[in-house]
């Protein structure tokens, strides 16, 4: 379904800005709360401050507003002043507005927190609308337009209904002296678009409704358009770099991205999870980064600090803010792909991301110098923003920004590491083995050589690796196609360098190259799998094989 257009919302601004009065901000709250228009005190009911700012959140409210003017306030002529608000707007303009037209808002004799409309608050107005509400009637096309910007609508006429709706017309008398379902045959002709306004767009057409000198102070900081879109469908996502059963991930992780997620991989090691995270991205149209995390990550690495940088003018190096993997993404308008994201403490590296990662701008305990020599605080701005503080270097996060992490779920001394704090930012893509039968043909699919003793490999190969209930799976040691491709093709490098190589002496190079890491610090793991992989390498030096797994392992003989 479409949506109002920019159009709509320029000519409502306009008629906003020449028929409206700031004191309709406090009739429409009113209404939406659904107060009786009655003299009687027992008929009031709750309402002040709170209730209009509630009104103002819904409606006046917008991403990237300036940091201390969170609301912008459209109605009356803007008299050589900034449109937009703080937070104390309700409670003191609008309370003052209130208690200045007490013969349209009527106060509890009592109870000053109580609240009605006068019993014959419509005839009122209209003996002077211009001092309430403006020029009588409002056209509700306009605010229906404003209000619901951002809903998908059915018609013009759509939106006069959900404004008629949302602020309970039909509960008041006469009202349609007031508020009229008239759509202007200009306002009407106008096309509807297939996509809401786009946050900077808004800003910046408001910003340009600004008083001259209110919009000299502010700045106009735009995110990095968007090099595609996240809404694309599973057959876009081609070959998902060479992997084989793991569409159903994709699926998911598709879904999750599309709906704003960020999303973390998880399964056994070699399962593909960071080639599939870069395939989707570059499937989707998005560059992407790829960086390893380390147990050693700190703010540092992932936000950034201090670093002596060179100043180009060939004095001594300087101290300026670097960016880390993250903000250095940001920036750079890619994707960041972290792979074993859990090898890292979360909480000691993530730091002020986790307040971006819900959405919200966080301002860095950093500054940066600028093109003209001055430092700034740098600050993280979720989208687009308006800034007015001359001491903010704004990096705009945009809204298609995603961090996609891996994580082998095999790793559970790392797996304690993930706060809550860290899981409830992210939605957790499994990655599972492929089936016994697709796990079997990857490994059949990897023999390309001609040598002798390959097919014997293979078939122990697809013994150890395919089915998870058999093999290394059953001794608690599920892994990835990545291991037995890698296997395979060190087996035939071995053989390209010396035909007559015994397949015991590559089956414990083998082994032990690309087997025994993955059981570092798995002590209770290492005779299992020396009974399993032990028969491989035949008359071979058994103890000195186990010697060589305790290096990873950390068993000890008693």
């Amino acid at each position: 379904m479409p949506f109002v257009s920019k159009k709509h919302i320029e000519e409502s601004l306009a008629y906003f800005d020449e028929h409206c009065h700031p004191a309709l901000m406090s009739l429409l709250a009113m209404m939406r709360e659904g107060l009786p228009a009655s003299a009687d005190d027992n008929d009031a009911a709750p309402f002040g401050a709170p209730f209009e700012k509630r009104l103002m959140g819904d409606f006046f409210g917008l991403l990237g507003a300036p940091e201390d003017r969170p609301y912008y306030i459209p109605f009356g002529p803007d008299a050589g002043k900034s449109r937009w608000r703080g937070a104390g707007y309700a409670g003191s303009s609008l309370q003052r507005q209130r208690q200045d037209r007490g013969n349209i808002f009527r106060q509890h004799t009592t109870d000053r927190k109580k609240w009605a409309l006068q019993p014959n608050f419509v005839k009122t107005i209209l003996e002077e609308p211009v001092h309430v509400i403006g020029d009588a009637p409002i056209l509700l096309a306009h605010l229906g337009a404003w209000a619901f910007r951002d809903n998908e609508i059915s018609s013009i006429n759509d939106v006069v209904q959900k404004a008629r709706s949302e602020f309970n017309l039909d509960q008041y008398a006469d009202i349609d002296d007031l508020f009229s379902e008239e759509i202007p045959q200009k306002f009407a002709a106008i096309p509807l678009a297939e996509k809401p306004i786009a946050n900077d767009e808004l800003l910046s057409l408001l910003q340009s409704y600004e008083a001259d000198e209110a919009n000299a102070k502010s700045k106009l900081v735009t995110a990095k358009a968007a090099p595609s879109d996240w809404a694309i469908t599973t057959k876009d996502l081609g070959d998902l770099g060479g992997l084989r059963g793991v569409e159903e991930a994709a699926a998911r992780a598709l879904a999750a991205l599309r709906s704003g997620m960020h999303i973390v991989f998880t399964g056994p090691p070699g399962t593909g999870k960071t080639t599939l995270a870069e395939s989707i991205c570059a499937s989707a149209g998005f560059p992407s980064w790829t960086v390893p995390a380390t147990d050693q990550w700190t703010t540092f690495e992932t936000i950034g600090g201090y670093f002596p940088m060179p100043d180009g003018e060939g004095t001594a190096d300087r101290l300026d803010f670097l960016p880390g993997a993250v903000v250095d993404a940001i920036q750079t308008g890619r994707c960041l792909i972290i792979d074993e994201i859990n090898r890292a403490d979360i909480d000691k590296a993530f730091g002020e991301l986790f307040t971006l990662l819900t959405g919200n701008s966080v301002t860095l305990p950093y500054r940066r110098r600028g093109e003209d020599g001055q430092f700034r605080r740098v600050r993280l701005q979720a989208g687009s923003a308006l800034v007015d503080d001359a001491e903010i270097d704004s990096i705009p996060v945009p809204d298609w920004w995603r961090i996609v992490g891996s994580m082998n779920d095999a790793d559970k001394a790392s797996l304690k590491r993930l706060s809550m704090a860290f899981v409830r930012r992210f939605a957790f893509i499994p990655v599972p083995l492929p089936t016994p039968a697709i796990y079997e043909e990857i490994i059949r699919d990897c023999d390309r050589s001609k040598h002798t003793q390959m097919p014997a490999l293979i078939e122990t190969l697809v013994d150890l690796f395919a089915d998870e209930a058999a093999g290394l799976g059953a001794i608690g040691i599920p892994l990835g196609p990545g291991f037995p491709k890698a296997m395979l093709a060190q087996a035939s490098a071995e053989w390209d360098i010396d035909p007559s190589r015994p397949l015991p002496s590559v089956w414990r190079s083998i082994i032990e190259g690309y087997l025994f890491p993955q059981l570092q610090g798995r002590a209770e793991s290492h005779q299992a799998l020396l009974d399993l992989v032990s028969p491989l390498i035949r008359n071979s030096d058994v103890v000195s094989f186990s010697s060589q797994l305790a290096v990873w392992t950390g068993f000890i003989d008693e």
